[in-house]
């Protein structure tokens, strides 16, 4: 008698089912716990599958999109087993995309990164990959001195709806810092800055492994589900996300749609061509915990005016970001 082979792992878009999602032209993947590249996934208002180890999903979840009539697969990001995932997908002929959210600094000094550009490049050779997408500003111009085709689209925000805000308990002036406390995020030098600013709490995620930081009232939340995530970030009175090096960062983009000043740096595309706006929320000095307590500060004295100016500027770029896409996923 003669075994039955096992099925496949088998993979569902977010909506529920791939009956919800037949006939859409385009449906992207992403990582279910990498938090920025998730949201730039529902972002493009596409059907989305969350999936870990793609290579491990790769020919159920192509057998899937062929029985959906699905014209053109988008990776956000480049998870697991995703090179597995193209082939697979090309073979069927399905189009592919990869949008990477990385910049050049994360490449010199993330060997990972860096590797996976070298990866996509090497299925854009074999055609295996379509089209190779970049979200940091710039990026695509340099590939492209460099031999390597890509197209440039941006980041744009998601709806967030109505986000209920989280009572954090507070006396004083509550401020989020909720970068990743690594070195490229700087994460210190923002704690360092709150510590500057009186009757200010910090809150972050994780806390960096620095023992002196912690004379400063900090308040650790911990990893969230993203959905708590945007309601803590929400609840706050400013966000701080003042990085070394960027790609284009969505944790600013949430905080002001939410209503919530954020501190940022000159290192993504965000407000450069508003001076007015710029001058309110962006930080030049990047490593200097005074600077940025300084400019905290004013932001804060102005929230009336940057908040809905970061709004309107936020509007105008969606419409931006939208078409990059559109033109992006065409066949």
């Amino acid at each position: 008698m003669r075994r039955r082979q096992p099925e496949p792992p088998r993979a569902v878009p977010t909506s529920g089912s791939w009956d919800d999602v037949r006939g859409a032209a385009v449906v992207a993947v992403c990582h279910p716990d990498w938090r920025g590249l998730r949201t730039a996934a529902h972002s493009y208002g596409v059907p989305v599958v969350e999936v870990a180890d793609c290579g491990a999903v790769a020919t159920g979840l192509v057998d899937d999109l062929r029985g959906a009539e699905v014209r053109t697969l988008v990776v956000s990001g480049f998870p697991p087993g995703t090179g597995t995932l193209l082939d697979t997908a090309t073979r069927a002929g399905i189009a592919t995309r990869v949008v990477l959210q990385s910049s050049m600094a994360q490449h010199g000094g993330e060997p990972v990164e860096s590797a996976v550009v070298d990866e996509c490049v090497d299925l854009l050779g074999a055609g295996a990959l379509g089209r190779l997408g970049v979200a940091k500003e710039g990026l695509a111009e340099a590939f492209a001195a460099l031999g390597i085709e890509a197209s440039y689209v941006p980041n744009r925000l998601p709806p967030l709806g109505t986000l209920p805000r989280v009572d954090l308990g507070g006396n004083g002036r509550e401020v989020g810092v909720f970068a990743e406390p690594i070195l490229r995020k700087n994460v210190v030098t923002q704690l360092a800055a709150v510590a500057l600013m009186g009757d200010a709490r910090a809150h972050v995620l994780s806390p960096p492994p620095v023992r002196y930081v912690s004379a400063l009232p900090v308040r650790v939340h911990g990893v969230l589900p993203h959905d708590e995530f945007l309601a803590l970030q929400a609840s706050v009175d400013l966000n701080l996300y003042v990085t070394l090096s960027e790609c284009q960062p969505l944790t600013p983009m949430e905080s002001y749609a939410a209503g919530v000043p954020c501190l940022v740096s000159p290192t993504s595309v965000l407000f450069h061509d508003d001076d007015e706006l710029a001058a309110l929320t962006i930080v030049d000095r990047l490593d200097d915990p005074v600077a940025i307590a300084i400019a905290a500060e004013r932001l804060l004295g102005a929230r009336d005016v940057a908040v809905p100016r970061a709004q309107t500027w936020l509007a105008r770029w969606d419409a931006v970001a939208t078409a990059r896409f559109s033109e992006f996923v065409a066949s």
